[in-house]
């Protein structure tokens, strides 16, 4: 090899090294940048290609031609990426969903001695209290108030509840704006990173950026997806091509038939539905749904049984004017539960009495007060405080379900993102151990260049000196 040759790749060997030393100084000052991978220059020696270009020397044969450090790879694992986002997905839709389902557990208050359990045991109360003293306007006040007490936070529930979801499905909206968002921002990335590594250069920084958005996408709704040869990525929103190129077919909200006063959303497109089985949607529409309507449909037998059976023995009843035929509640559940005007104006109208002409009698209203103890709830299997505490017990036994799923996923999403970031993150120390060698290379080559540089001055100045 000629001193040229060898000068030439000395060049290289310092070209390469300080290819290296940009590379680990990106990533020690990318070191906590979201989504970031470390990025790896690919050092491949460049050996004997068959070429004429140099004759062989009979005698000292040949060596390779240096270093080639055209490529800097990021180091990914694309398995690990994906089992990572199928774990933020499901972490997604728990943390949704308990969240909701907590909400509406704080409705009720439970146990308190503000709490529907406590004012229905109030209620009743208040009914044996006119048994004892039935002519007793102190003892009908009491029931009035706390006949009005239970019937408002009965209607409050319903209507908290109500608005819950109402929130929720302001959230469900939301979340297709953030789809949107994300795809566009997918879109593009796409032609950007086609543009750039169809021209041989690679796009690692751009790449890292899609895939955060891949992961952003992914805690949102079930996703799939794909590379394509021309490097962009093909995502899917359940069946439904959501990205593809640098085309995005957006998600929008639409009213749901199926659904009286909630959204849905749909593909603009098509309108078709957007079907999700994970993610923060799914955990938003299970809770709007599901979880609270059914919370609402309990409370509102309980509000109708209450109705129905006191309104069908007090209207058989008496007052202290011999009034009867009088409902003790209006409305038909716990929309519009309240007591009847009426007797919130006269409580000497309360049917106490089972007889005419009996203002000392407390028989209709024993019947009253003992309903608390009546098998009157679930096709007279339990009673009210029985159907009551059944329905909250479920809700707390679904909050603590909800919760322990969320925690369970939060740690293994936890788990995959940290075996995924001990492949793709960066470690400082094995940064700086990085630098250290490709400075040491570099001062090595460097010394090369010295040396041949010595070479050729004593073949160019020295040779043929001796003598003269």
């Amino acid at each position: 090899m000629s001193l040229s040759a060898g000068l030439d790749t000395a060049v290289k060997a310092l070209r390469a090294q300080q290819l290296a030393v940009d590379i680990a100084s990106n990533n020690i000052a990318n070191a906590n940048s979201p989504g970031y991978s470390r990025q790896r220059v690919l050092l491949r020696p460049i050996g004997i290609d068959g070429s004429d270009r140099y004759t062989r020397d009979a005698l000292l044969g040949r060596t390779g031609f240096g270093v080639d450090a055209s490529d800097v790879n990021r180091v990914r694992d694309l398995f690990m990426d994906f089992q990572a986002r199928q774990a933020l997905s499901s972490q997604a839709q728990w943390d949704a969903q308990s969240g909701a389902i907590a909400s509406t557990e704080v409705v009720f208050n439970e146990p308190s001695d503000n709490g529907l359990g406590a004012l229905m045991g109030k209620f009743f109360a208040a009914w044996q209290d006119v048994v004892n003293n039935p002519e007793s306007s102190a003892s009908r006040t009491t029931l009035v108030n706390s006949a009005t007490t239970l019937s408002t936070r009965l209607q409050r529930a319903n209507s908290d509840l109500d608005n819950q979801r109402k929130d929720l499905n302001r959230q469900v909206s939301g979340v297709g704006d953030q789809i949107n968002a994300a795809a566009s921002e997918i879109g593009a990335l796409n032609f950007q990173i086609k543009q750039v590594e169809l021209s041989g250069d690679k796009a690692n920084d751009l790449r890292d950026r899609r895939d955060l958005m891949l992961d952003n996408l992914s805690k949102l709704a079930n996703i799939t997806y794909t590379e394509q040869p021309d490097k962009t990525t093909t995502v899917y929103l359940g069946s439904h091509e959501l990205v593809t190129g640098n085309t995005v077919r957006s998600v929008e909200t639409a009213p749901d038939p199926a659904n009286a006063g909630m959204n849905k959303l749909v593909f603009s497109m098509d309108g078709s539905d957007v079907m999700a089985s994970t993610g923060k949607l799914k955990g938003l529409l299970d809770a709007r749904d599901v979880t609270i309507p059914g919370v609402m449909a309990k409370l509102d037998s309980l509000a109708s049984g209450l109705i129905t059976s006191v309104n069908a023995v007090h209207s058989a009843g008496f007052g202290l004017d011999n009034s009867t035929g009088l409902a003790f509640f209006t409305g038909t559940g716990a929309a519009d539960i309240g007591l009847n005007a009426t007797l919130a104006a006269n409580p000497s109208k309360i049917a106490a009495a089972s007889a005419l002409g009996s203002p000392g009698d407390g028989s209709n209203a024993l019947r009253i007060a003992d309903l608390e103890l009546a098998n009157t709830m679930s096709a007279g299997t339990i009673t009210f405080g029985q159907y009551y505490g059944n329905m909250v017990s479920v809700l707390g036994a679904d909050v603590s379900r909800s919760k322990g799923l969320a925690e369970s996923a939060g740690l293994l999403a936890t788990q995959l993102d940290g075996m995924r970031q001990s492949v793709s993150g960066v470690n400082i120390d094995e940064e700086v151990t990085n630098l250290n060698s490709a400075q040491k290379a570099y001062q090595a080559a460097a010394r090369v260049i010295t040396t041949i540089d010595q070479m050729l001055d004593t073949l160019i100045n020295n040779t043929g000196m001796v003598g003269r």
